[in-house]
């Protein structure tokens, strides 16, 4: 026999059911068309995953050609083809994504930023691509940049990027020893489970930045630091986000002012 403790569990699950299927329900939908060089499936490209990473580098050229973009769409789809639907208007998902809204911040950057993708289209839109008079919906869908690309020995890395100046305060960055080259965050792990730092590449001269930052202001205003996680900082989030930016450390001493050049590191031992 129920009793009232599970009767009430049981009508908050159903509850928060029918609640997410109502918020899908009041989703607007939006269709995008097939492009051959901008949206890849396997759904629609048989053998996709059976490419070989030479093919694959070879038709990764061709689509950097066809676009002049820095990456392109990957989805999969729900399995089900939906016929019979009337769509008043059907999109090109290149010119929708390829604008400043979904960029990373700041005035040069041509990168797509996964999370402001993922807050203004995917989860706020029912998706639909349009193949023929199918319609296809996808479970996973992703933006996947080109870079960075294996040349040989060589690692190709985006370089249109804008620069981030950041304080260097001693405190929420910091050096682990005075003669290190290495930069560590207060927020950071040990790289025994995967840590975050910053490598030095290079002392850099005649500077004069708008703004500069407070890293730990920007660390946890960003989407790789959750303040009701036990394990505040993701790492490897934040190591996916300054790969897309040159940074450069800013020390005041004497009433001089140093910048550090520095790479952006995930270790993990």
């Amino acid at each position: 026999m129920l009793n009232k403790k599970n009767i009430s569990l049981f009508l908050l699950i159903l509850f928060s059911i029918g609640e997410l299927k109502a918020q899908e329900r009041s989703k607007d939908t939006l269709f995008f068309s097939i492009d051959k060089y901008y949206t890849l499936s396997p759904t629609i490209t048989a053998n996709l995953s059976k490419q070989t990473y030479p093919e694959r580098l070879e038709f990764e050229k061709e689509q950097m050609k066809q676009t002049k973009t820095n990456g392109y769409i990957f989805f999969v789809g729900d399995g089900y083809l939906v016929k019979g639907l009337k769509p008043k208007k059907i999109l090109s998902i290149k010119d929708y994504i390829e604008n400043r809204k979904f960029y990373f911040d700041g005035k040069y950057n041509k990168i797509i930023d996964k999370e402001k993708l993922k807050d203004s289209l995917t989860n706020k839109y029912t998706i639909f691509f349009v193949n023929g008079d199918e319609f296809i919906q996808p479970r996973f869908l992703e933006y996947s940049s080109y870079y960075p690309i294996r040349d040989g020995e060589n690692i190709i890395t985006n370089k249109i990027k804008d620069t981030l100046f950041f304080k260097l305060d001693n405190n929420y960055i910091f050096k682990p020893s005075s003669k290190s080259t290495s930069f560590l965050l207060k927020d950071s792990h040990d790289v025994t489970f995967g840590g975050f730092y910053f490598e030095t590449v290079q002392a850099l001269n005649n500077f004069s930045p708008k703004e500069i930052l407070s890293l730990e202001k920007y660390v946890r205003s960003s989407k790789s630091y959750d303040d009701n996680r036990k394990e505040k900082l993701n790492d490897y989030k934040l190591w996916e986000h300054f790969n897309n930016y040159v940074v450069v450390l800013v020390e005041e001493a004497f009433g001089k002012k140093k910048y550090i050049e520095v790479a952006s590191m995930y270790a993990i031992e």
